[in-house]
């Protein structure tokens, strides 16, 4: 399957109804509850089947955009945008509050419903299927109630405790989706993913569609049993931060989490490149395809990325040392090759064996199992990092100190994870961190954008959580 037939394809069965946002400071996008299904009056085939998925895939791979990478990586100290055009990049990640019309602030959201709405018309078209067998049925929920789970974490990441719109799929005369509190946005999706799991496991032993070369370029992922491992590594990083709100803490998240990691790492990696098992996004300079969307010259780290790294630690090759740039009140000695302009076919990967490995010993943490965590850390730091390793931490402090380390290094540049964690821990602040401008709030979400505000007729949004 070629980039440029997802592309088509989500265009040709979701329509116009889909797209993403034009303008960059609109957060406009046709409602959320609306589920574009007259493509399919006639009944969904094998044929369309193969389209749908297709484009819910494209428009996935859509979630890990420009926008959400560099946001949310900017507000966790790893990113500078240093864009002379347009100083938001950093006085609304760093120094002050993010403006809900804007761009930035109102940005990083809809485009996770466009996902949303592509998995609900498959869901909803599914019970008039033809030409699919009851278990090749299963297996397409399975894998659409997945992409959609994963759509609405994405959302949550950046939102956190503002909270979330969960149950989208409804008629577009019906009224906007009410918010739900983060605990309870966890719950729903937790519950999603184990749904999605049953539908995987009675799914046969094929899809009924053909899935884009970055679901068995590092590992097999291609299979109902085979994807599973990357619906149960979600959900123990559901599970994780469910054990970790301090909101509405779930007593049995981390043993939840422990096992669903393990089933998704399956043996432990022996290898370097066993780390790198995982789901990739893929992309392509050919006309009319997409780029790596990240590959930016105005990307610089921030320099406490470039600053911390230990000597020896392998994954130093990743950062670059360069000509001084200061913009905005910051500068930056550092750029990372994730960004290189030059890179613009790398793969980009969903969830990789490396993470999930970093998440189980999180859990483990929290179980006060020091000595299981460094075990964990230790194969990601030496065989990702090639450090020596670590004793078992005498303290569960000094175990979140190295697992973040591990994290921040392995991981760097390839979701929201790590401001999820400085949340989650209570290191947004400056106790942890350096106070980088004079008006530095150490912003920890986005805005719910004015968009969605309006909508409701409202000017906030703060869901009880019961």
């Amino acid at each position: 399957m070629t980039d440029r037939m997802l592309r088509r394809t989500l265009w040709l069965i979701a329509g116009a109804s889909l797209g993403a946002v034009a303008c960059k400071d609109s957060t406009s996008v046709t409602d959320l509850n609306n589920v574009s299904a007259e493509a399919l009056s006639g009944g969904l085939t094998r044929a369309s089947t193969q389209l749908l998925v297709t484009g819910l895939i494209n428009s996935t791979r859509g979630d890990l955009d420009s926008r959400y990478i560099v946001f949310s990586e900017s507000m966790a100290r790893d990113f500078y945008r240093l864009d002379n055009a347009e100083n938001r990049y950093i006085t609304e990640t760093i120094g002050g509050p993010a403006d809900y019309s804007g761009f930035l602030g109102g940005g990083a959201f809809s485009q996770f419903y466009v996902t949303v709405r592509a998995g609900n018309t498959i869901l909803n078209a599914l019970p008039s299927a033809t030409g699919l067998s009851a278990a090749e049925a299963s297996a397409t929920k399975g894998l659409t109630r997945t992409f959609n789970a994963i759509a609405l974490y994405r959302t949550l990441e950046l939102r956190d405790s503002l909270g979330i719109a969960i149950d989208v799929n409804h008629p577009i005369e019906d009224p906007p989706a009410a918010f739900v509190c983060k605990p309870n946005a966890l719950a729903s999706i937790s519950a999603s993913l184990d749904s999605a799991a049953a539908e995987l496991a009675a799914g046969g032993t094929s899809f009924p569609f053909t899935l884009p070369g970055g679901f068995t370029s590092n590992g097999k992922f291609d299979t109902p049993a085979t994807f599973l491992r990357l619906n149960r590594a979600f959900k123990g990083k559901v599970e994780l931060y469910r054990g970790l709100s301090r909101q509405k803490p779930n007593a049995g998240s981390f043993d939840a989490a422990i096992t669903a990691l393990t089933a998704a790492i399956g043996a432990n990696p022996t290898t370097a490149a066993g780390m790198q098992d995982g789901v990739y996004n893929t992309y392509s300079t050919n006309a009319g395809e997409t780029r790596y969307p990240i590959a930016d010259a105005n990307i610089f780290l921030n320099p406490a990325v470039g600053d911390s790294i230990l000597a020896g630690d392998a994954r130093k090759s990743k950062i670059q040392t360069v000509a001084s740039k200061s913009l905005f009140g910051v500068t930056s000695t550092y750029k990372t090759v994730l960004t290189d302009p030059a890179n613009l076919t790398r793969p980009a990967p969903i969830i990789k064996v490396s993470e999930m490995i970093l998440l189980r010993a999180q859990a483990k943490i929290e179980k006060n199992d020091l000595a299981g965590a460094t075990a964990d850390i230790n194969l990601v730091r030496t065989l990702d990092g090639g450090l020596a390793p670590i004793a078992v931490p005498a303290t569960k402090a000094a175990a979140i100190d190295a697992v973040l380390y591990e994290k921040r290094y392995s991981l760097l540049a390839e979701s929201a994870q790590r401001l999820v964690d400085l949340r989650a821990y209570s290191r947004l602040n400056a106790t942890y961190l350096k106070k980088e401008l004079s008006g530095d709030i150490f912003q920890s979400t986005l805005p719910i954008p004015k968009r969605e505000l309006d909508t409701r007729g409202v000017t906030s949004i703060s869901p009880t959580c019961s």
